[in-house]
């Protein structure tokens, strides 16, 4: 994880912090929109016994990539300890390439919320909005968490 910036731009710790809890729950509202989208649906309550659901066609990589976002968005909850993460994965990789795979791994879900969102944009879908908003406030997250979480420190 890169060092959080060491001035949060006199930011109030109380102000830093709702905004990094309504940043992380506008991120989550429209990736639980997509993951309904994508579930399959229960049949009618109303419809005839032997009728079945229609079935709407789904985007391989538009769920790959819903997928994705939503494990970006997980890694940025305060609490999720990263360092532990990077101790698991140095116990089954050697040493050299732990810390190379935690900078990809890092890189690879700071970039996927952009790539995502652009993907929505260009391609229709089920979970098109969905994706693009979640994508582009993801990665909001992903730039601003940083600076939000130095002005919550700041105050201790």
């Amino acid at each position: 994880m890169p060092l959080a910036p060491q001035n949060a731009g006199g930011l109030d710790h109380r102000l830093a912090l709702v905004l990094y809890l309504l940043l992380l729950l506008a991120a989550a509202c429209p990736l639980v929109m997509a993951w309904l989208r994508v579930l399959p649906a229960e049949r009618e309550p109303f419809a005839a016994p032997g009728e079945k659901p229609q079935k709407e066609e789904h985007d391989a990589f538009a769920n790959f990539l819903l997928a994705n976002i939503s494990l970006s968005l997980l890694l940025r909850i305060p609490g999720v300890d990263s360092a532990a993460l990077t101790a698991h994965a140095a116990k089954w990789l050697p040493s050299d390439w732990a810390n190379h795979v935690v900078m990809v791994g890092f890189i690879w879900f700071g970039f996927i919320p952009g790539l995502a969102a652009a993907y929505a944009l260009i391609r229709p879908s089920p979970v098109r909005w969905p994706l693009v908003i979640g994508g582009i406030l993801t990665l909001g997250l992903w730039l601003a968490a940083p600076f939000l979480l130095a002005a919550i420190r700041g105050a201790e």
